[in-house]
């Protein structure tokens, strides 16, 4: 089967058309981890804001002294979001590539915790340690390189500076781009594929890039008219803008006195991220399949 690159980027809105309940389902899971990482995190959420809100208010000029108690909260955040993040990605992607790869395996929406989602965390956790490494070594020299135009007052090197970032951003995209199928491989072929996307995307950079950044602008217009949809409901229970008030109260109390904003939060951002996950993550299970040339549920992918 030839890969289209264009018929792929659209695969996510077929998924939902087939098996419209797979959205309700995703929707649900969304739901309960938003929900969860709000109960576990909601009033360092609201002193992280608090704060912000009284550093921009000051007036003053901010030194590194003022930033170290929000960094402090960005820390406890980051620490509470990173593994809920991490496994709740890895359930939701192996259900996608599910949809696209073994549709008849429909039931909970293609959901389930097994030996898939632990291979996809596995991949997921990799790459993550993989890029960050690479981000850290590759703007570590950038930064040098920048250190040494300000010391040396070389204008020259501004110029080397500016090359490095390009050439930076290129290999990330083209590294993203080369390893974008590794999820794909790992779920249909039941087994840890982590750099096997090599091989399979060699050849097919600009198609599979071209895939990516039209379901890119797809989810962003998935964003947009979500937005615009569920303004007049926003407006309606007041939204999060006033959370900052409760600062330093208790979760009950939180909860309480906000319900309808944070209850109406909740849903209109687990709509929107279950449809524009589908959106998104789609297209690269259907390139894999297209690409290998196999029929959903045939012999490689059981």
């Amino acid at each position: 089967m030839a890969f289209s690159a264009t018929d792929a980027a659209f695969e996510g809105f077929r998924v939902v058309r087939r098996h419209p309940m797979a959205l309700v389902f995703w929707s649900l899971f969304y739901g309960i981890v938003m929900a969860a990482a709000f109960a576990v995190m909601g009033p360092s959420l609201i002193e992280f804001v608090t704060a912000s809100e009284q550093l921009e208010q000051s007036g003053a000029t901010p030194t590194l002294e003022d930033f170290a108690p929000l960094f402090q909260m960005m820390g406890v955040i980051f620490a509470i979001l990173l593994p809920l993040s991490l496994i709740a990605s890895a359930m939701i992607y192996a259900a996608v590539s599910r949809s696209v790869l073994r549709p008849a395996e429909s039931s909970f929406g293609y959901l389930r915790l097994g030996m898939d989602e632990v291979r996809v965390l596995v991949v997921s956790v990799v790459l993550f340690i993989v890029f960050t490494l690479l981000m850290g070594l590759v703007f570590g020299i950038v930064g040098a390189v920048g250190g040494m135009a300000v010391a040396g007052e070389a204008p020259a090197l501004w110029l080397v500076v500016v090359l490095l970032v390009c050439a930076a951003i290129a290999l990330f995209v083209w590294l993203a781009v080369r390893l974008s199928l590794a999820i794909p491989i790992t779920m249909a072929e039941r087994r840890i594929a982590i750099f096997d996307s090599f091989g399979v995307t060699k050849g097919r950079f600009w198609p599979l890039l071209g895939m990516a950044l039209l379901a890119g602008v797809m989810s962003l217009v998935v964003s947009f008219l979500g937005s615009l949809v569920s303004l007049p409901l926003r407006l309606a229970t007041g939204g999060l803008e006033d959370l900052g008030a409760l600062d330093g109260e208790s979760l009950p109390a939180i909860l309480q006195a906000a319900w309808p904003a944070i209850a109406a939060w909740v849903v209109i951002n687990a709509i929107l991220s279950a449809l524009q996950v589908a959106v998104v993550y789609a297209p690269f299970s259907a390139a894999y399949r297209d690409i290998k040339g196999a029929q959903p549920n045939a012999a490689v992918f059981d």
